[in-house]
């Protein structure tokens, strides 16, 4: 994990109080986060990823499926997937809907505005049909 990725973290275990619960920032809005108690830990991890190959890593291990598995279900080599996973690949949006897909995951892209009176714009993305 990178100096970058480890201050968010740090930051936002800062929020999490000892049972549980989160406490929001003093800049944020109240009601801003949610109460879903499961949502906490998936959040911190993939707001540690810091690219599309951390958080492929990521979302592969949170899945529990082993190494063999997810190679048959893409049809993928153990080099290709170990390319797909690192750090500094830039892959297609296919490519990685077609990962997230086989790991029962969604992919969803949210452009997030720089300035506060916009809002985010959130885009589901499918997978491509093999048809």
């Amino acid at each position: 994990m990178t100096d970058r990725a480890k201050a968010r973290a740090a930051r936002l275990a800062a929020l999490m109080n000892e049972d549980g619960t989160v406490t929001p920032a003093e800049h944020l809005p109240e009601g801003l986060l949610t109460e879903s108690e499961d949502v906490g830990a998936t959040y911190l991890e993939a707001l540690t990823a810091e690219t599309v190959g951390e958080g492929l890593h990521a979302v592969r291990v949170e899945s529990g499926l082993e190494t063999p598995e997810v190679l048959a279900r893409r049809g993928l080599s153990k080099g290709r997937l170990s390319q797909l996973e690192r750090p500094d690949l830039n892959p297609q949006l296919s490519t990685i809907t077609q990962q997230a897909d086989a790991l029962e995951y969604d992919v969803t892209i949210v452009f997030t505005p720089r300035q506060k009176d916009r809002r985010a714009v959130r885009v589901e993305v499918k997978p491509a049909s093999n048809h």
